[in-house]
């Protein structure tokens, strides 16, 4: 299925086959994202409406954006199906490129039908996986990825960089941000409320749809 046809109703179906439900009550506090445009959605929303994690096109290329690093080994199941997605994107590699600060990841994939390469982002790759927090020296590359057809996992939180940087704006300081927010996802300093939440099976739009 092209991205052209592909709906978000049916990229969220996708993206959640088999997670019946997300453990977000702890250790791990993520940022709420901010989703702007009409290619952005959300995955996992809270009882507050905040946005923990979401998925988005951006020209040929499919992101998905979790709101703190460690969600990417606490949530296997929804992982491999990120990153089969952002495979299903027009690019034909299937190697997922993982950075260095990510390897746990890799690890997990050992046995899965992906292969994992890890270091820094490099050219022949399908999918890359980083964390929000080292992305800037590679922002421009990341973008022209995205928009020729690649796939991106990117996960963090941007509260502990706003508390570092107060005067700054952390939509368009954090790092992050300079490569999640053209698909219209941003990574907010303000803390996720914590919680165990139902997936529904349609995007949610509301804690109603939710609960």
């Amino acid at each position: 299925m092209t991205q052209t046809n592909m709906s978000r109703e049916e990229a969220y179906t996708a993206l959640m086959r088999g997670v019946k439900e997300l453990d977000l009550s702890g250790p791990n506090i993520p940022s709420n994202l901010v989703l702007i445009g009409d290619q952005a959605f959300p995955l996992a929303m809270n009882a507050c409406g905040q946005v923990l994690m979401a998925a988005s096109f951006y020209g040929r290329g499919r992101v998905v954006v979790l709101g703190h690093e460690g969600y990417l080994t606490a949530f296997p199941t929804l992982v491999e199906n990120a990153l089969t997605w952002l495979t299903g994107s027009s690019c034909d590699s299937t190697t997922v490129g993982v950075h260095q600060s990510c390897k746990a990841l890799a690890d997990n994939l050992s046995h899965s039908s992906l292969q994992p390469k890890v270091g820094g982002f490099c050219e022949g790759l399908g999918v890359y996986v980083t964390d929000a927090y080292c992305v800037g020296p590679e922002v421009k590359e990341l973008v022209g990825f995205l928009k020729v057809g690649g796939g991106l996992l990117i996960a963090g939180q941007a509260c502990s960089w706003a508390e570092e940087h107060p005067k700054q704006n952390t939509l368009l300081g954090f790092p992050g941000n300079k490569v999640s927010s053209v698909a219209g996802i941003y990574f907010s300093e303000h803390l996720g409320e914590l919680g165990t939440l139902p997936v529904p099976p349609q995007i949610p739009s509301n804690w109603l749809a939710v609960a």
